[in-house]
């Protein structure tokens, strides 16, 4: 099976897409039993890297419908570009209007939540279980309920990215502790292990488990200030060299570091807080008197 296209999980899949349709599928997009897929003549279907389609979902595009990379949709979500056609005084049984359907990145589609035509939907938001959305969503959002509710998910404005297939990360704890200020990222290809799950007891703390897809891992390179290679074991795609072409900061324990390039700023792995000096002094923080 190709990675562009879709992995069905499972059991019981109705899929109908008209030799008219455009679709787009992205790598490693996965749709589990008893789910529901119809595109109609002319209409465009895009699925991003890595969308996880759960139980008993339906999706019907009539139009066009995007969904980002790094998108899960919960059981029973339905997501529709269309409406009957309806007045006053009748409701159409065949006649239908439409309007483009566009979700973000990232976002989380809680089970049973209804998506209607014409949304338009940021990325990184989560949809609570059971909510239907009629209206506009803007990133970094939480919303549920009847959908009126909706509140920011707050974003530091200092973030760091560490990729890793070990959970030993050199002087971790202590970078959390002295950079309370500073998001950081530590996504790893694979599950992540409980070791490395405990370092969610930091609010500052975000873990991605299964990161996968040049698509995602730019996105994340492009969203921060720098890049930390501080992880054992072997490098994830060349990751430094990824960070360094898009013109990112890296800083390196000389005990770890993965690749030899005179841009990467090396630290001792006796003097970790000179690489909290380090990070301060690119984010403009202010330091300890």
């Amino acid at each position: 099976m190709s990675e562009n296209s879709i992995r069905f999980v499972g059991n019981f899949h109705s899929i109908t897409i008209h030799p008219s349709a455009k679709l787009e599928i992205g790598r490693w997009v996965e749709m589990r039993s008893f789910s529901s897929l119809d595109v109609f003549p002319g209409a465009q279907l895009k699925l991003g890297d890595s969308v996880f389609i759960n139980e008993h979902c339906t999706i019907r595009c009539a139009h066009s419908i995007s969904i980002g990379s790094g998108t899960m949709i919960g059981d029973g979500a339905r997501i529709y570009d269309q409406d009957h056609l309806y007045s006053s005084y009748h409701i159409d049984h065949w006649g239908i209007t439409k309007a483009n359907v566009s979700i973000g990145k990232d976002c989380w589609i809680g089970a049973n939540a209804v998506i209607t035509k014409g949304v338009t939907i940021g990325d990184n938001v989560i949809i609570g279980a059971g909510t239907v959305v009629t209206k506009d969503i803007p990133s970094n959002s939480t919303i549920h309920g009847t959908g009126n509710i909706i509140k920011t998910r707050y974003q530091s404005p200092y973030q760091v990215a560490i990729l890793t297939f070990s959970d030993k990360i050199e002087h971790l704890s202590y970078l959390l502790e002295e950079l309370p200020e500073v998001d950081f990222h530590i996504a790893a290809p694979t599950n992540i292990s409980e070791t490395l799950m405990a370092y969610n007891r930091f609010t500052n703390c975000h873990l991605y488990t299964r990161f996968s897809g040049p698509e995602r891992t730019v996105s994340l390179l492009q969203q921060v200030g720098c890049y930390l290679d501080i992880n054992e074991g072997a490098e994830v795609d060349n990751i430094v060299q990824q960070a360094l072409s898009l013109s990112k900061p890296v800083f390196a324990f000389n005990t770890v570091a993965h690749q030899s390039d005179s841009r990467i700023k090396y630290f001792s792995s006796d003097s970790p807080e000179k690489m909290v000096d380090a990070i301060k002094e690119t984010f403009g923080l202010k330091f300890n008197e």
